[in-house]
C-alpha cells in the first residue's frame, strides 16, 4: 500500500500542500494510519512506535504477516490486520489530504515543532496525526483548549461542541 501511495505524484503535492515540512514516506504512511484505524487504537500506535508508520504499512501489507505468531499470541495482531485491512482503500488517503486542503487544514505530526508534547502521555494510545484548521502554535501554547471530533458523532456531541465553543469564546473575551 504505501508503494502505491508513494508513487502518486498528485498526492506527493497534495501532501506538500498540508504539511510542508517533512519526508514523504513517513508522512503518506501517517496519514494512511490516520484513516485505517481508529483514533487510540493501541495495537496500530504500538506497531507504528515499532517499526514507524512506513514500516508499520509494510508489515501488515506485505509479507512479513507470516511473522505473526499463530494462536493467542498473534491473535490481536490478526485482529488488527483484519480491522485495517477492511479501510486499506488508497483513494480513502488520497481524499484525506486533498479534502483538508481543500478547507485550508494543516497536518501536525510528532516531532513537529507544534506537536503537543501532552499527548506523548497516552503512549500507544496517542494520535498518529492532527488535523488542523487555524493557527497551529496554538497546540503548544499555554492556556489552551481543545475541541476534539469524531468521524460520526452524535446529535449530542453536537450539541456539547456548540456550547464548549460558545463558553470559550465568551471566557476569552
Amino acid at each position: 500500500m504505501i508503494d502505491a501511495l508513494l508513487a502518486d505524484g498528485g498526492l506527493r503535492t497534495a501532501v506538500d500542500d498540508v504539511h510542508p515540512a517533512g519526508e514523504h514516506a513517513e508522512t503518506i504512511a501517517r496519514i494512511a494510519w490516520s484513516v485505517l484505524a481508529e483514533p487510540g487504537d493501541g495495537v496500530a500506535g504500538a506497531l507504528v512506535g515499532e517499526l514507524g508508520a512506513a514500516g508499520a504499512l509494510r508489515f501488515v501489507f506485505g509479507d512479513t504477516q507470516a511473522l505473526v505468531p499463530p494462536g493467542d499470541e498473534g491473535r490481536t495482531i490478526r485482529e488488527g490486520i483484519a480491522r485495517w485491512s477492511a479501510r486499506a482503500d488508497p483513494e480513502a488517503v488520497r481524499r484525506a489530504v486533498t479534502d483538508a486542503r481543500d478547507v485550508v487544514a494543516q497536518l501536525v505530526v510528532p516531532g513537529d515543532p507544534e506537536w503537543p508534547i501532552a499527548l506523548e502521555d497516552l503512549g500507544a494510545h496517542a494520535p498518529i496525526v492532527l488535523w488542523v484548521r487555524g493557527d497551529t502554535s496554538l497546540l503548544s501554547r499555554d492556556p489552551r483548549v481543545a475541541i476534539v471530533g469524531a468521524r460520526a458523532s452524535s446529535a449530542y456531541g453536537e450539541m456539547v461542541r456548540r456550547r464548549s465553543r460558545a463558553t470559550s469564546q465568551q471566557r476569552v473575551r
